[in-house]
């Protein structure tokens, strides 16, 4: 008896310590003398776990089980392996039965609800979680049960549930207000007249015979300009030329290589401040066509928007999604579909018309989502912030991607109850999906077709999308690790963007 608990006291202190190393050295040494004490064969395997060495330590284990057969922690531990292993089936019957023999081993319920959830037992696993829930206070609990409560179409349980994990985030309140903070532009521009002077007031001519580096400009047929830097002017042109046939002058400014990304950048800023059109999917700065003033408006008022710069038009864009866009135009529900579209635009983009294409763009039946029944997708920095769904019966369900700034001000003092009673189908799930790009702060809300309109007019919800989608608009041309690939589908914009220009007449704005 002494012997035992000098040794647990020797186990404890190399497990304290984390030397799992030295732990197995011990054991080895105790089941040299002799292998018939069941503790060291369950410490080793326990070392073993920490290790993450799952085969090793079923073996161990099993051999320990087999000295002594109610062995809880050794049933508790092998459990643990089979559902790291994911050996469900096996992991629920070694933990109900370590549960029957000791019922306060660390977590049980929770590993249980785990296994009967990848089963797809969800109940049970409502209710072991609920069980946990009742001694820890457990996020990841937490986040599992509102997952299975919206797996098994119990919205309003699993929406209490994230307002739960939200109130905890309350701790984490000024951290997601300054990821939210509106950022001065770090480029100061001159104010200059309309081209065509505006190039020869910055340093530009039409480009000859110019073998330097420098900044040069594109004009295209379209109204658009392409701004870019060469080191060797003469071989960068060759290559716009063999991809490019609506080039209609070329303009060049000599500048030394070691500032050419910076006049780059002045000068695409240069472009954008005066409404000018750029082809340009790098580089840019939203604060140029939304500036800091408007900015903060679009956070306080969520009926203020500002229109600035002309409608994009491509011929080579517009060609992309012709086919598909008359394909959708036949849909029953295309008429709500476009209705709830450019309620969205209008409400939750900023400054839509000017952000076309470069900051914000629109698919049409993508074709990567066609299992999915994805038929429209609003991407902002590659982040769909908004994605419609066909369902079997033919409605629409939305998936807007928002801020969870607001919910972390709004529910300490109201709850949730009264967002629920106004938008009865609204769901709402945290998510990472996008790791970087959205630094956290991140929550996703599907929303049925009859709803969508009360949602958009929901301040509470409208002010959580609008803040996202202003903070993704601020970080597009901030990307690092990859360049961005553009899909629009001019037609169906076309649509939205002429609706609501009409609308705006109508009601004399």
């Amino acid at each position: 008896m002494i012997d035992n608990v000098q040794n647990m006291a020797i186990l404890s202190n190399y497990y304290d310590r984390r030397d799992f190393a030295g732990l197995i050295d011990f054991c080895n040494s105790k089941i040299e003398i002799d292998n018939s004490n069941y503790l060291f064969l369950g410490a080793r395997g326990k070392a073993y776990i920490e290790l993450e060495e799952y085969d090793k330590a079923i073996i161990d284990i099993t051999k320990a089980l087999e000295l002594h057969p109610n062995y809880a922690t050794g049933l508790y531990n092998r459990g643990i392996c089979y559902y790291k292993t994911e050996k469900y089936e096996l992991a629920i019957i070694d933990l109900e039965k370590a549960k029957s023999l000791n019922n306060e081993l660390y977590s049980i319920d929770f590993y249980l609800g785990v296994s009967y959830s990848c089963l797809e037992n969800y109940e049970k696993g409502i209710e072991l979680f609920s069980n946990h829930l009742l001694d820890y206070k457990d996020e990841a609990a937490l986040k599992c049960r509102a997952d299975l409560y919206n797996l098994t179409n119990q919205f309003k349980k699993a929406n209490k549930d994230i307002a739960k994990l939200l109130l905890i985030e309350t701790a984490n309140l000024e951290k997601i207000e300054k990821i939210n903070e509106i950022r001065k532009a770090v480029i100061t521009n001159k104010e200059i007249g309309d081209m065509p002077f505006v190039l020869s007031e910055i340093g530009f001519t039409k480009l000859k015979d110019e073998k330097s580096s420098g900044i040069y400009i594109l004009e295209l047929k379209n109204n658009e300009y392409y701004i870019g830097q060469a080191k060797k002017i003469h071989i960068r042109i060759r290559q716009h030329h063999k991809k490019c046939n609506d080039i209609e002058t070329i303009y060049f400014k000599p500048v030394e290589e070691g500032s050419l990304l910076s006049e780059e950048n002045n000068t695409i800023s240069i472009f954008e401040t005066n409404n000018l059109r750029i082809r340009n999917l790098k580089q840019v700065e939203f604060l140029n066509i939304f500036n800091e003033s408007n900015q903060h408006k679009w956070n306080s008022d969520i009926k203020f928007n500002s229109l600035t710069g002309s409608k994009f038009d491509s011929v080579a864009v517009r060609e992309k999604f012709k086919d598909r866009f008359l394909i959708l135009k036949e849909k029953p529900y295309f008429e709500e579909l476009i209705i709830s579209l450019s309620k969205y635009l209008k409400s939750a983009i900023p400054n839509y018309l000017a952000s076309e294409f470069n900051y914000w763009n629109i698919t049409c039946l993508p074709n990567f989502l066609k299992e999915a029944n994805c038929i429209s997708r609003i991407n902002v920095n590659a982040v769909p912030v908004l994605s419609v769904f066909e369902e079997s019966n033919k409605s629409l369900t939305f998936m807007v991607y928002a801020s969870k700034l607001p919910f972390l001000r709004f529910l300490n003092q109201n709850g949730i109850d009264s967002l629920l009673d106004q938008i009865p189908t609204l769901r709402i799930e945290l998510r990472d999906a996008f790791g970087e790009k959205t630094e956290g702060d991140e929550i996703l809300f599907l929303i049925n077709q009859k709803d969508f309109q009360n949602a958009m007019d929901n301040q509470l919800v409208l002010s959580s999308i609008r803040i996202f989608n202003l903070r993704m608009m601020n970080n597009v041309g901030k990307e690092l690790k990859y360049r961005r690939t553009t899909f629009h589908c001019l037609d169906l914009s076309d649509l939205i963007i002429n609706r609501l220009a009409i609308d705006e007449k109508k009601n004399g704005l």
